[in-house]
């Protein structure tokens, strides 16, 4: 896997938790409780809240995921990286797919890991993070290595990035430049579900903002029928 040697036990890693489901984040907290060299300093269930979190607490390992209600772990990456450059970033989702990985990894993560590794590995890719190396697990390297693999063929045409259906919907929206408010009421879901949307639109199309966006679905010819 694109992983370093896992770093030996001895020094105290403090740990903090950015995860919208509690339920996850008390599952997580519960599992390294039992590590007697990790200390668990605090848990966050919005951007905001890990972003003031890390400045209190200054934790060895931020464990991120990418879907959080307030705005997009991709950013709070990058706002940690830029503000606290020795905090390691380690990506806890659910996304198996290479525009997230990608994108984590330009934000500055060290390390990516899906939600449903055990103990160990979790355990281990914390130690190796804190001790200044990478890990990602088999899965995401798989699918890295799949999308290079694709890259590299000869003669491949470069295909349009996937997007769900209802992803094009949102995409058309912002477009006409519709409100994260607006585009809820239209779509009968929520604020929340929208800012998730979007998250994984600006991972997948490689975009920054909605300007990138807007480029993006105009090159790709996303809005067409």
């Amino acid at each position: 896997m694109l992983a370093s040697n896992i770093a030996s036990k001895g020094q105290m890693v403090k740990i903090l938790i950015a995860d919208d489901h509690s339920m996850f984040a008390e599952g997580v907290e519960s599992l390294l409780s039992s590590e007697a060299d990790f200390e668990l300093c605090g848990k966050a269930n919005s951007a905001a809240e890990a972003l003031r979190l890390v400045d209190m607490q200054k934790p060895d390992v931020l464990l991120l995921d990418i879907n959080l209600p307030d705005q997009s772990g991709l950013e709070v990456c990058k706002q940690v990286r830029q503000l606290w450059p020795d905090v390691k970033i380690m990506a806890l989702t659910m996304f198996n797919d290479e525009s997230y990985i990608s994108a984590m990894l330009n934000m500055g993560a060290q390390g990516y890991l899906l939600k449903n590794t055990g103990k160990a590995e979790l355990s281990s890719a914390i130690r190796t993070l804190a001790a200044g190396k990478t890990y990602f697990c088999q899965e995401a390297t798989d699918t890295v290595m799949r999308s290079l693999m694709r890259e590299r063929t000869a003669g491949a045409p470069k295909e349009a990035p996937k997007i769900s259906r209802r992803e094009k919907e949102v995409l058309k929206l912002i477009v006409n430049e519709r409100t994260t408010q607006e585009i809820a009421a239209e779509l009968f879901i929520s604020e929340k579900t929208v800012e998730s949307h979007r998250a994984a639109l600006l991972a997948k199309l490689g975009a920054r903002n909605t300007a990138g966006l807007v480029k993006a679905a105009i090159q790709w010819k996303l809005m067409d029928a």
